[in-house]
């Protein structure tokens, strides 16, 4: 009988890619063991290797020399961003850091793969519940959508004992120990009082976002077969007027925050019940703006979202480019 290979060992001989995929390599336990998993077992469909350098200093320099050199070392391209002049936020740093992957991932023409792992859903969906997310936030990274995150049924401890027995480079990003971010607090103090006093707690999270997750593919596939909404070059999505009726309040309460998500806006529950009230006005000709620059009008064929400046690269952060490829 063979032996378990040390993949099926630690749980990572589900950890594959079914696509061509630019992956998103921080230097980081995860995402190094992400890169090193499946270029063993899928190298083809291997894009290149992106990596984000948020000038922070000297230990994002590091991190992100050690993901080029990786990268060489195996014939693949990589790719660095780099950004200056981002104010310290876990909300800037994201911001410019998927801008570049986006970016990447474009003109690569793969989709993206994080290293997202089932610990990164656990703090997500308990994030989402601090924040008073409704039922579709609680999905948290099983929500339907374009990136690919192949490690997602895996646990870092699984991740830390293969980067462990299988020799993998990585280094731990100093930032991570910051209680001044969220996830820092929950992953190091709410987490684990919780689950000591409730325990099960975090089997519940991921229950509770496993539910979220039918619940919202059922929704979209019911705005796909009622409202039958297009995405317009990627900046605006159109809903058009059904003739037999208006859409009531309750339904379009429903529907818009699945609509506006497929253009990347993200509907808080004002901008819900405001919208919901624009969509069942008879008149057309009206323009609603809501926050985040998105605009939303009314017209004679139906109902249009945009966001003002997506797309504008004079928006966003300064990154420069850096493509390093082997001959």
């Amino acid at each position: 009988m063979a032996l378990p290979s040390t993949r099926e060992r630690v749980g990572m001989d589900g950890v594959r890619l079914a696509q061509r995929a630019l992956l998103a390599v921080s230097g980081g336990a995860d995402s190094m063991v992400m890169a090193s998993v499946l270029f063993d077992a899928s190298p083809e469909r291997i894009a290149g290797i992106a990596t984000f350098d948020h000038g922070t200093g000297a230990a994002a320099e590091e991190a992100a020399s050690l993901v080029v050199a990786w990268a060489e070392s195996r014939r693949l391209p990589a790719f660095v961003g780099r950004a200056s002049g981002l104010a310290q936020t876990e909300s800037s740093w994201r911001q410019a850091r998927w801008s570049f992957l986006h970016g990447v991932a474009a003109r690569t023409s793969a989709a993206v793969a994080t290293a997202h792992t089932r610990d990164d859903q656990v703090e997500t969906v308990f994030m989402r519940l601090l924040r008073g997310s409704g039922v579709r936030g609680l999905a948290g990274l099983l929500a339907r959508g374009p990136i690919l995150r192949p490690m997602l049924g895996t646990s870092r401890v699984a991740v830390r004992a293969y980067a462990t027995v299988c020799a993998v480079p990585f280094l731990d990003d100093p930032s991570n120990e910051n209680r001044r971010f969220l996830r820092n607090r929950v992953r190091q103090e709410l987490l684990p009082l919780l689950e000591r006093n409730e325990p099960g707690f975090r089997e519940w999270l991921i229950t509770l976002g496993e539910r979220a997750a039918v619940w919202r593919d059922d929704v979209s596939d019911a705005v796909d077969e009622f409202w039958a909404p297009s995405v317009q070059d990627g900046v605006a999505v159109h809903v058009p007027r059904v003739a037999t009726r208006l859409p009531d309040r309750s339904e379009a309460a429903l529907f818009w925050p699945e609509v506006a998500g497929r253009v990347g806006v993200a509907l808080d529950w004002r901008g819900t019940a405001r919208l919901a009230s624009f969509t069942t006005k008879e008149r057309t000709g009206l323009r609603m703006p809501l926050s985040g620059g998105v605009v939303v009008r009314s017209e004679r064929r139906g109902w249009t979202l945009e966001r003002a400046g997506m797309g504008d690269e004079s928006a966003a952060p300064p990154i420069c480019w850096h493509h390093a490829t082997t001959d």
